[in-house]
């Protein structure tokens, strides 16, 4: 009786967490980059529901963008002054509707420049953009989870309240917080699920 009892409430909780696609996101991301905060968080799950952020008009300034990033990444490889990460590419936020994927593909010629930066610019212009209230009302409920599962983040209720402020005042793209640059350097570029599985994933 005991068996079954515990294997009935296993059952349960195993349900529950597949049933919070949103919780099990902040768990993945607090599991892959420890030192994550709020914003870092926010961060994830904006650019899953708005993809890059905004349109690029000008794919040869994103070009020169990309190529002087790269150029700066392999200096400071060089200088050892951080090592390749581990994971080249993850998904965002719960719905995983774009992907991250680090530069170090290209430094590593896994992926050429161009075909990420062709599939970068298409993820951009072409991609699903939410309207600013269905946003709002995505983070809202993010931020209830965080708030009620997650409240050991450093600077958790701090942090919500600011991005409360940034978007009531119309500011919906932040960049990822001091420490989580700090810690692991990123370097991607956010690439649309559907591109990715089919032209970059069969080349890592």
């Amino acid at each position: 009786m005991t068996r079954i009892f515990l294997f009935i409430l296993s059952f349960l909780l195993l349900s529950s967490c597949q049933a919070d696609p949103t919780r099990g996101a902040i768990e993945q991301q607090l599991k892959q980059y420890p030192e994550s905060r709020v914003q870092d968080i926010y961060k994830s799950f904006c650019q899953d529901n708005l993809g890059p952020g905004h349109l690029i008009p000008n794919p040869e300034a994103a070009k020169a963008y990309l190529m002087s990033e790269l150029e700066t990444y392999q200096e400071d490889l060089d200088n050892a002054r951080y090592t390749m990460p581990a994971v080249r590419y993850v998904l965002v936020g719960d719905a995983g509707n774009y992907v991250r994927v680090d530069l170090s593909v290209v430094l590593d010629s896994r992926v050429d420049a161009e075909t990420l930066l062709d599939a970068f610019v298409r993820s951009a212009n072409a991609g699903k953009i939410l309207s600013t209230d269905a946003w709002k009302e995505k983070w809202t409920a993010v931020a209830a989870v965080i708030r009620k599962d997650f409240p050991a983040i450093p600077d958790a209720s701090a942090d919500l309240a600011a991005i409360d402020s940034l978007m009531a005042e119309g500011h919906y793209i932040l960049h990822h917080s001091r420490i989580f640059n700090e810690t692991y350097h990123p370097h991607y570029r956010i690439v649309a699920r559907e591109i990715f599985e089919k032209e970059l994933k069969p080349l890592l």
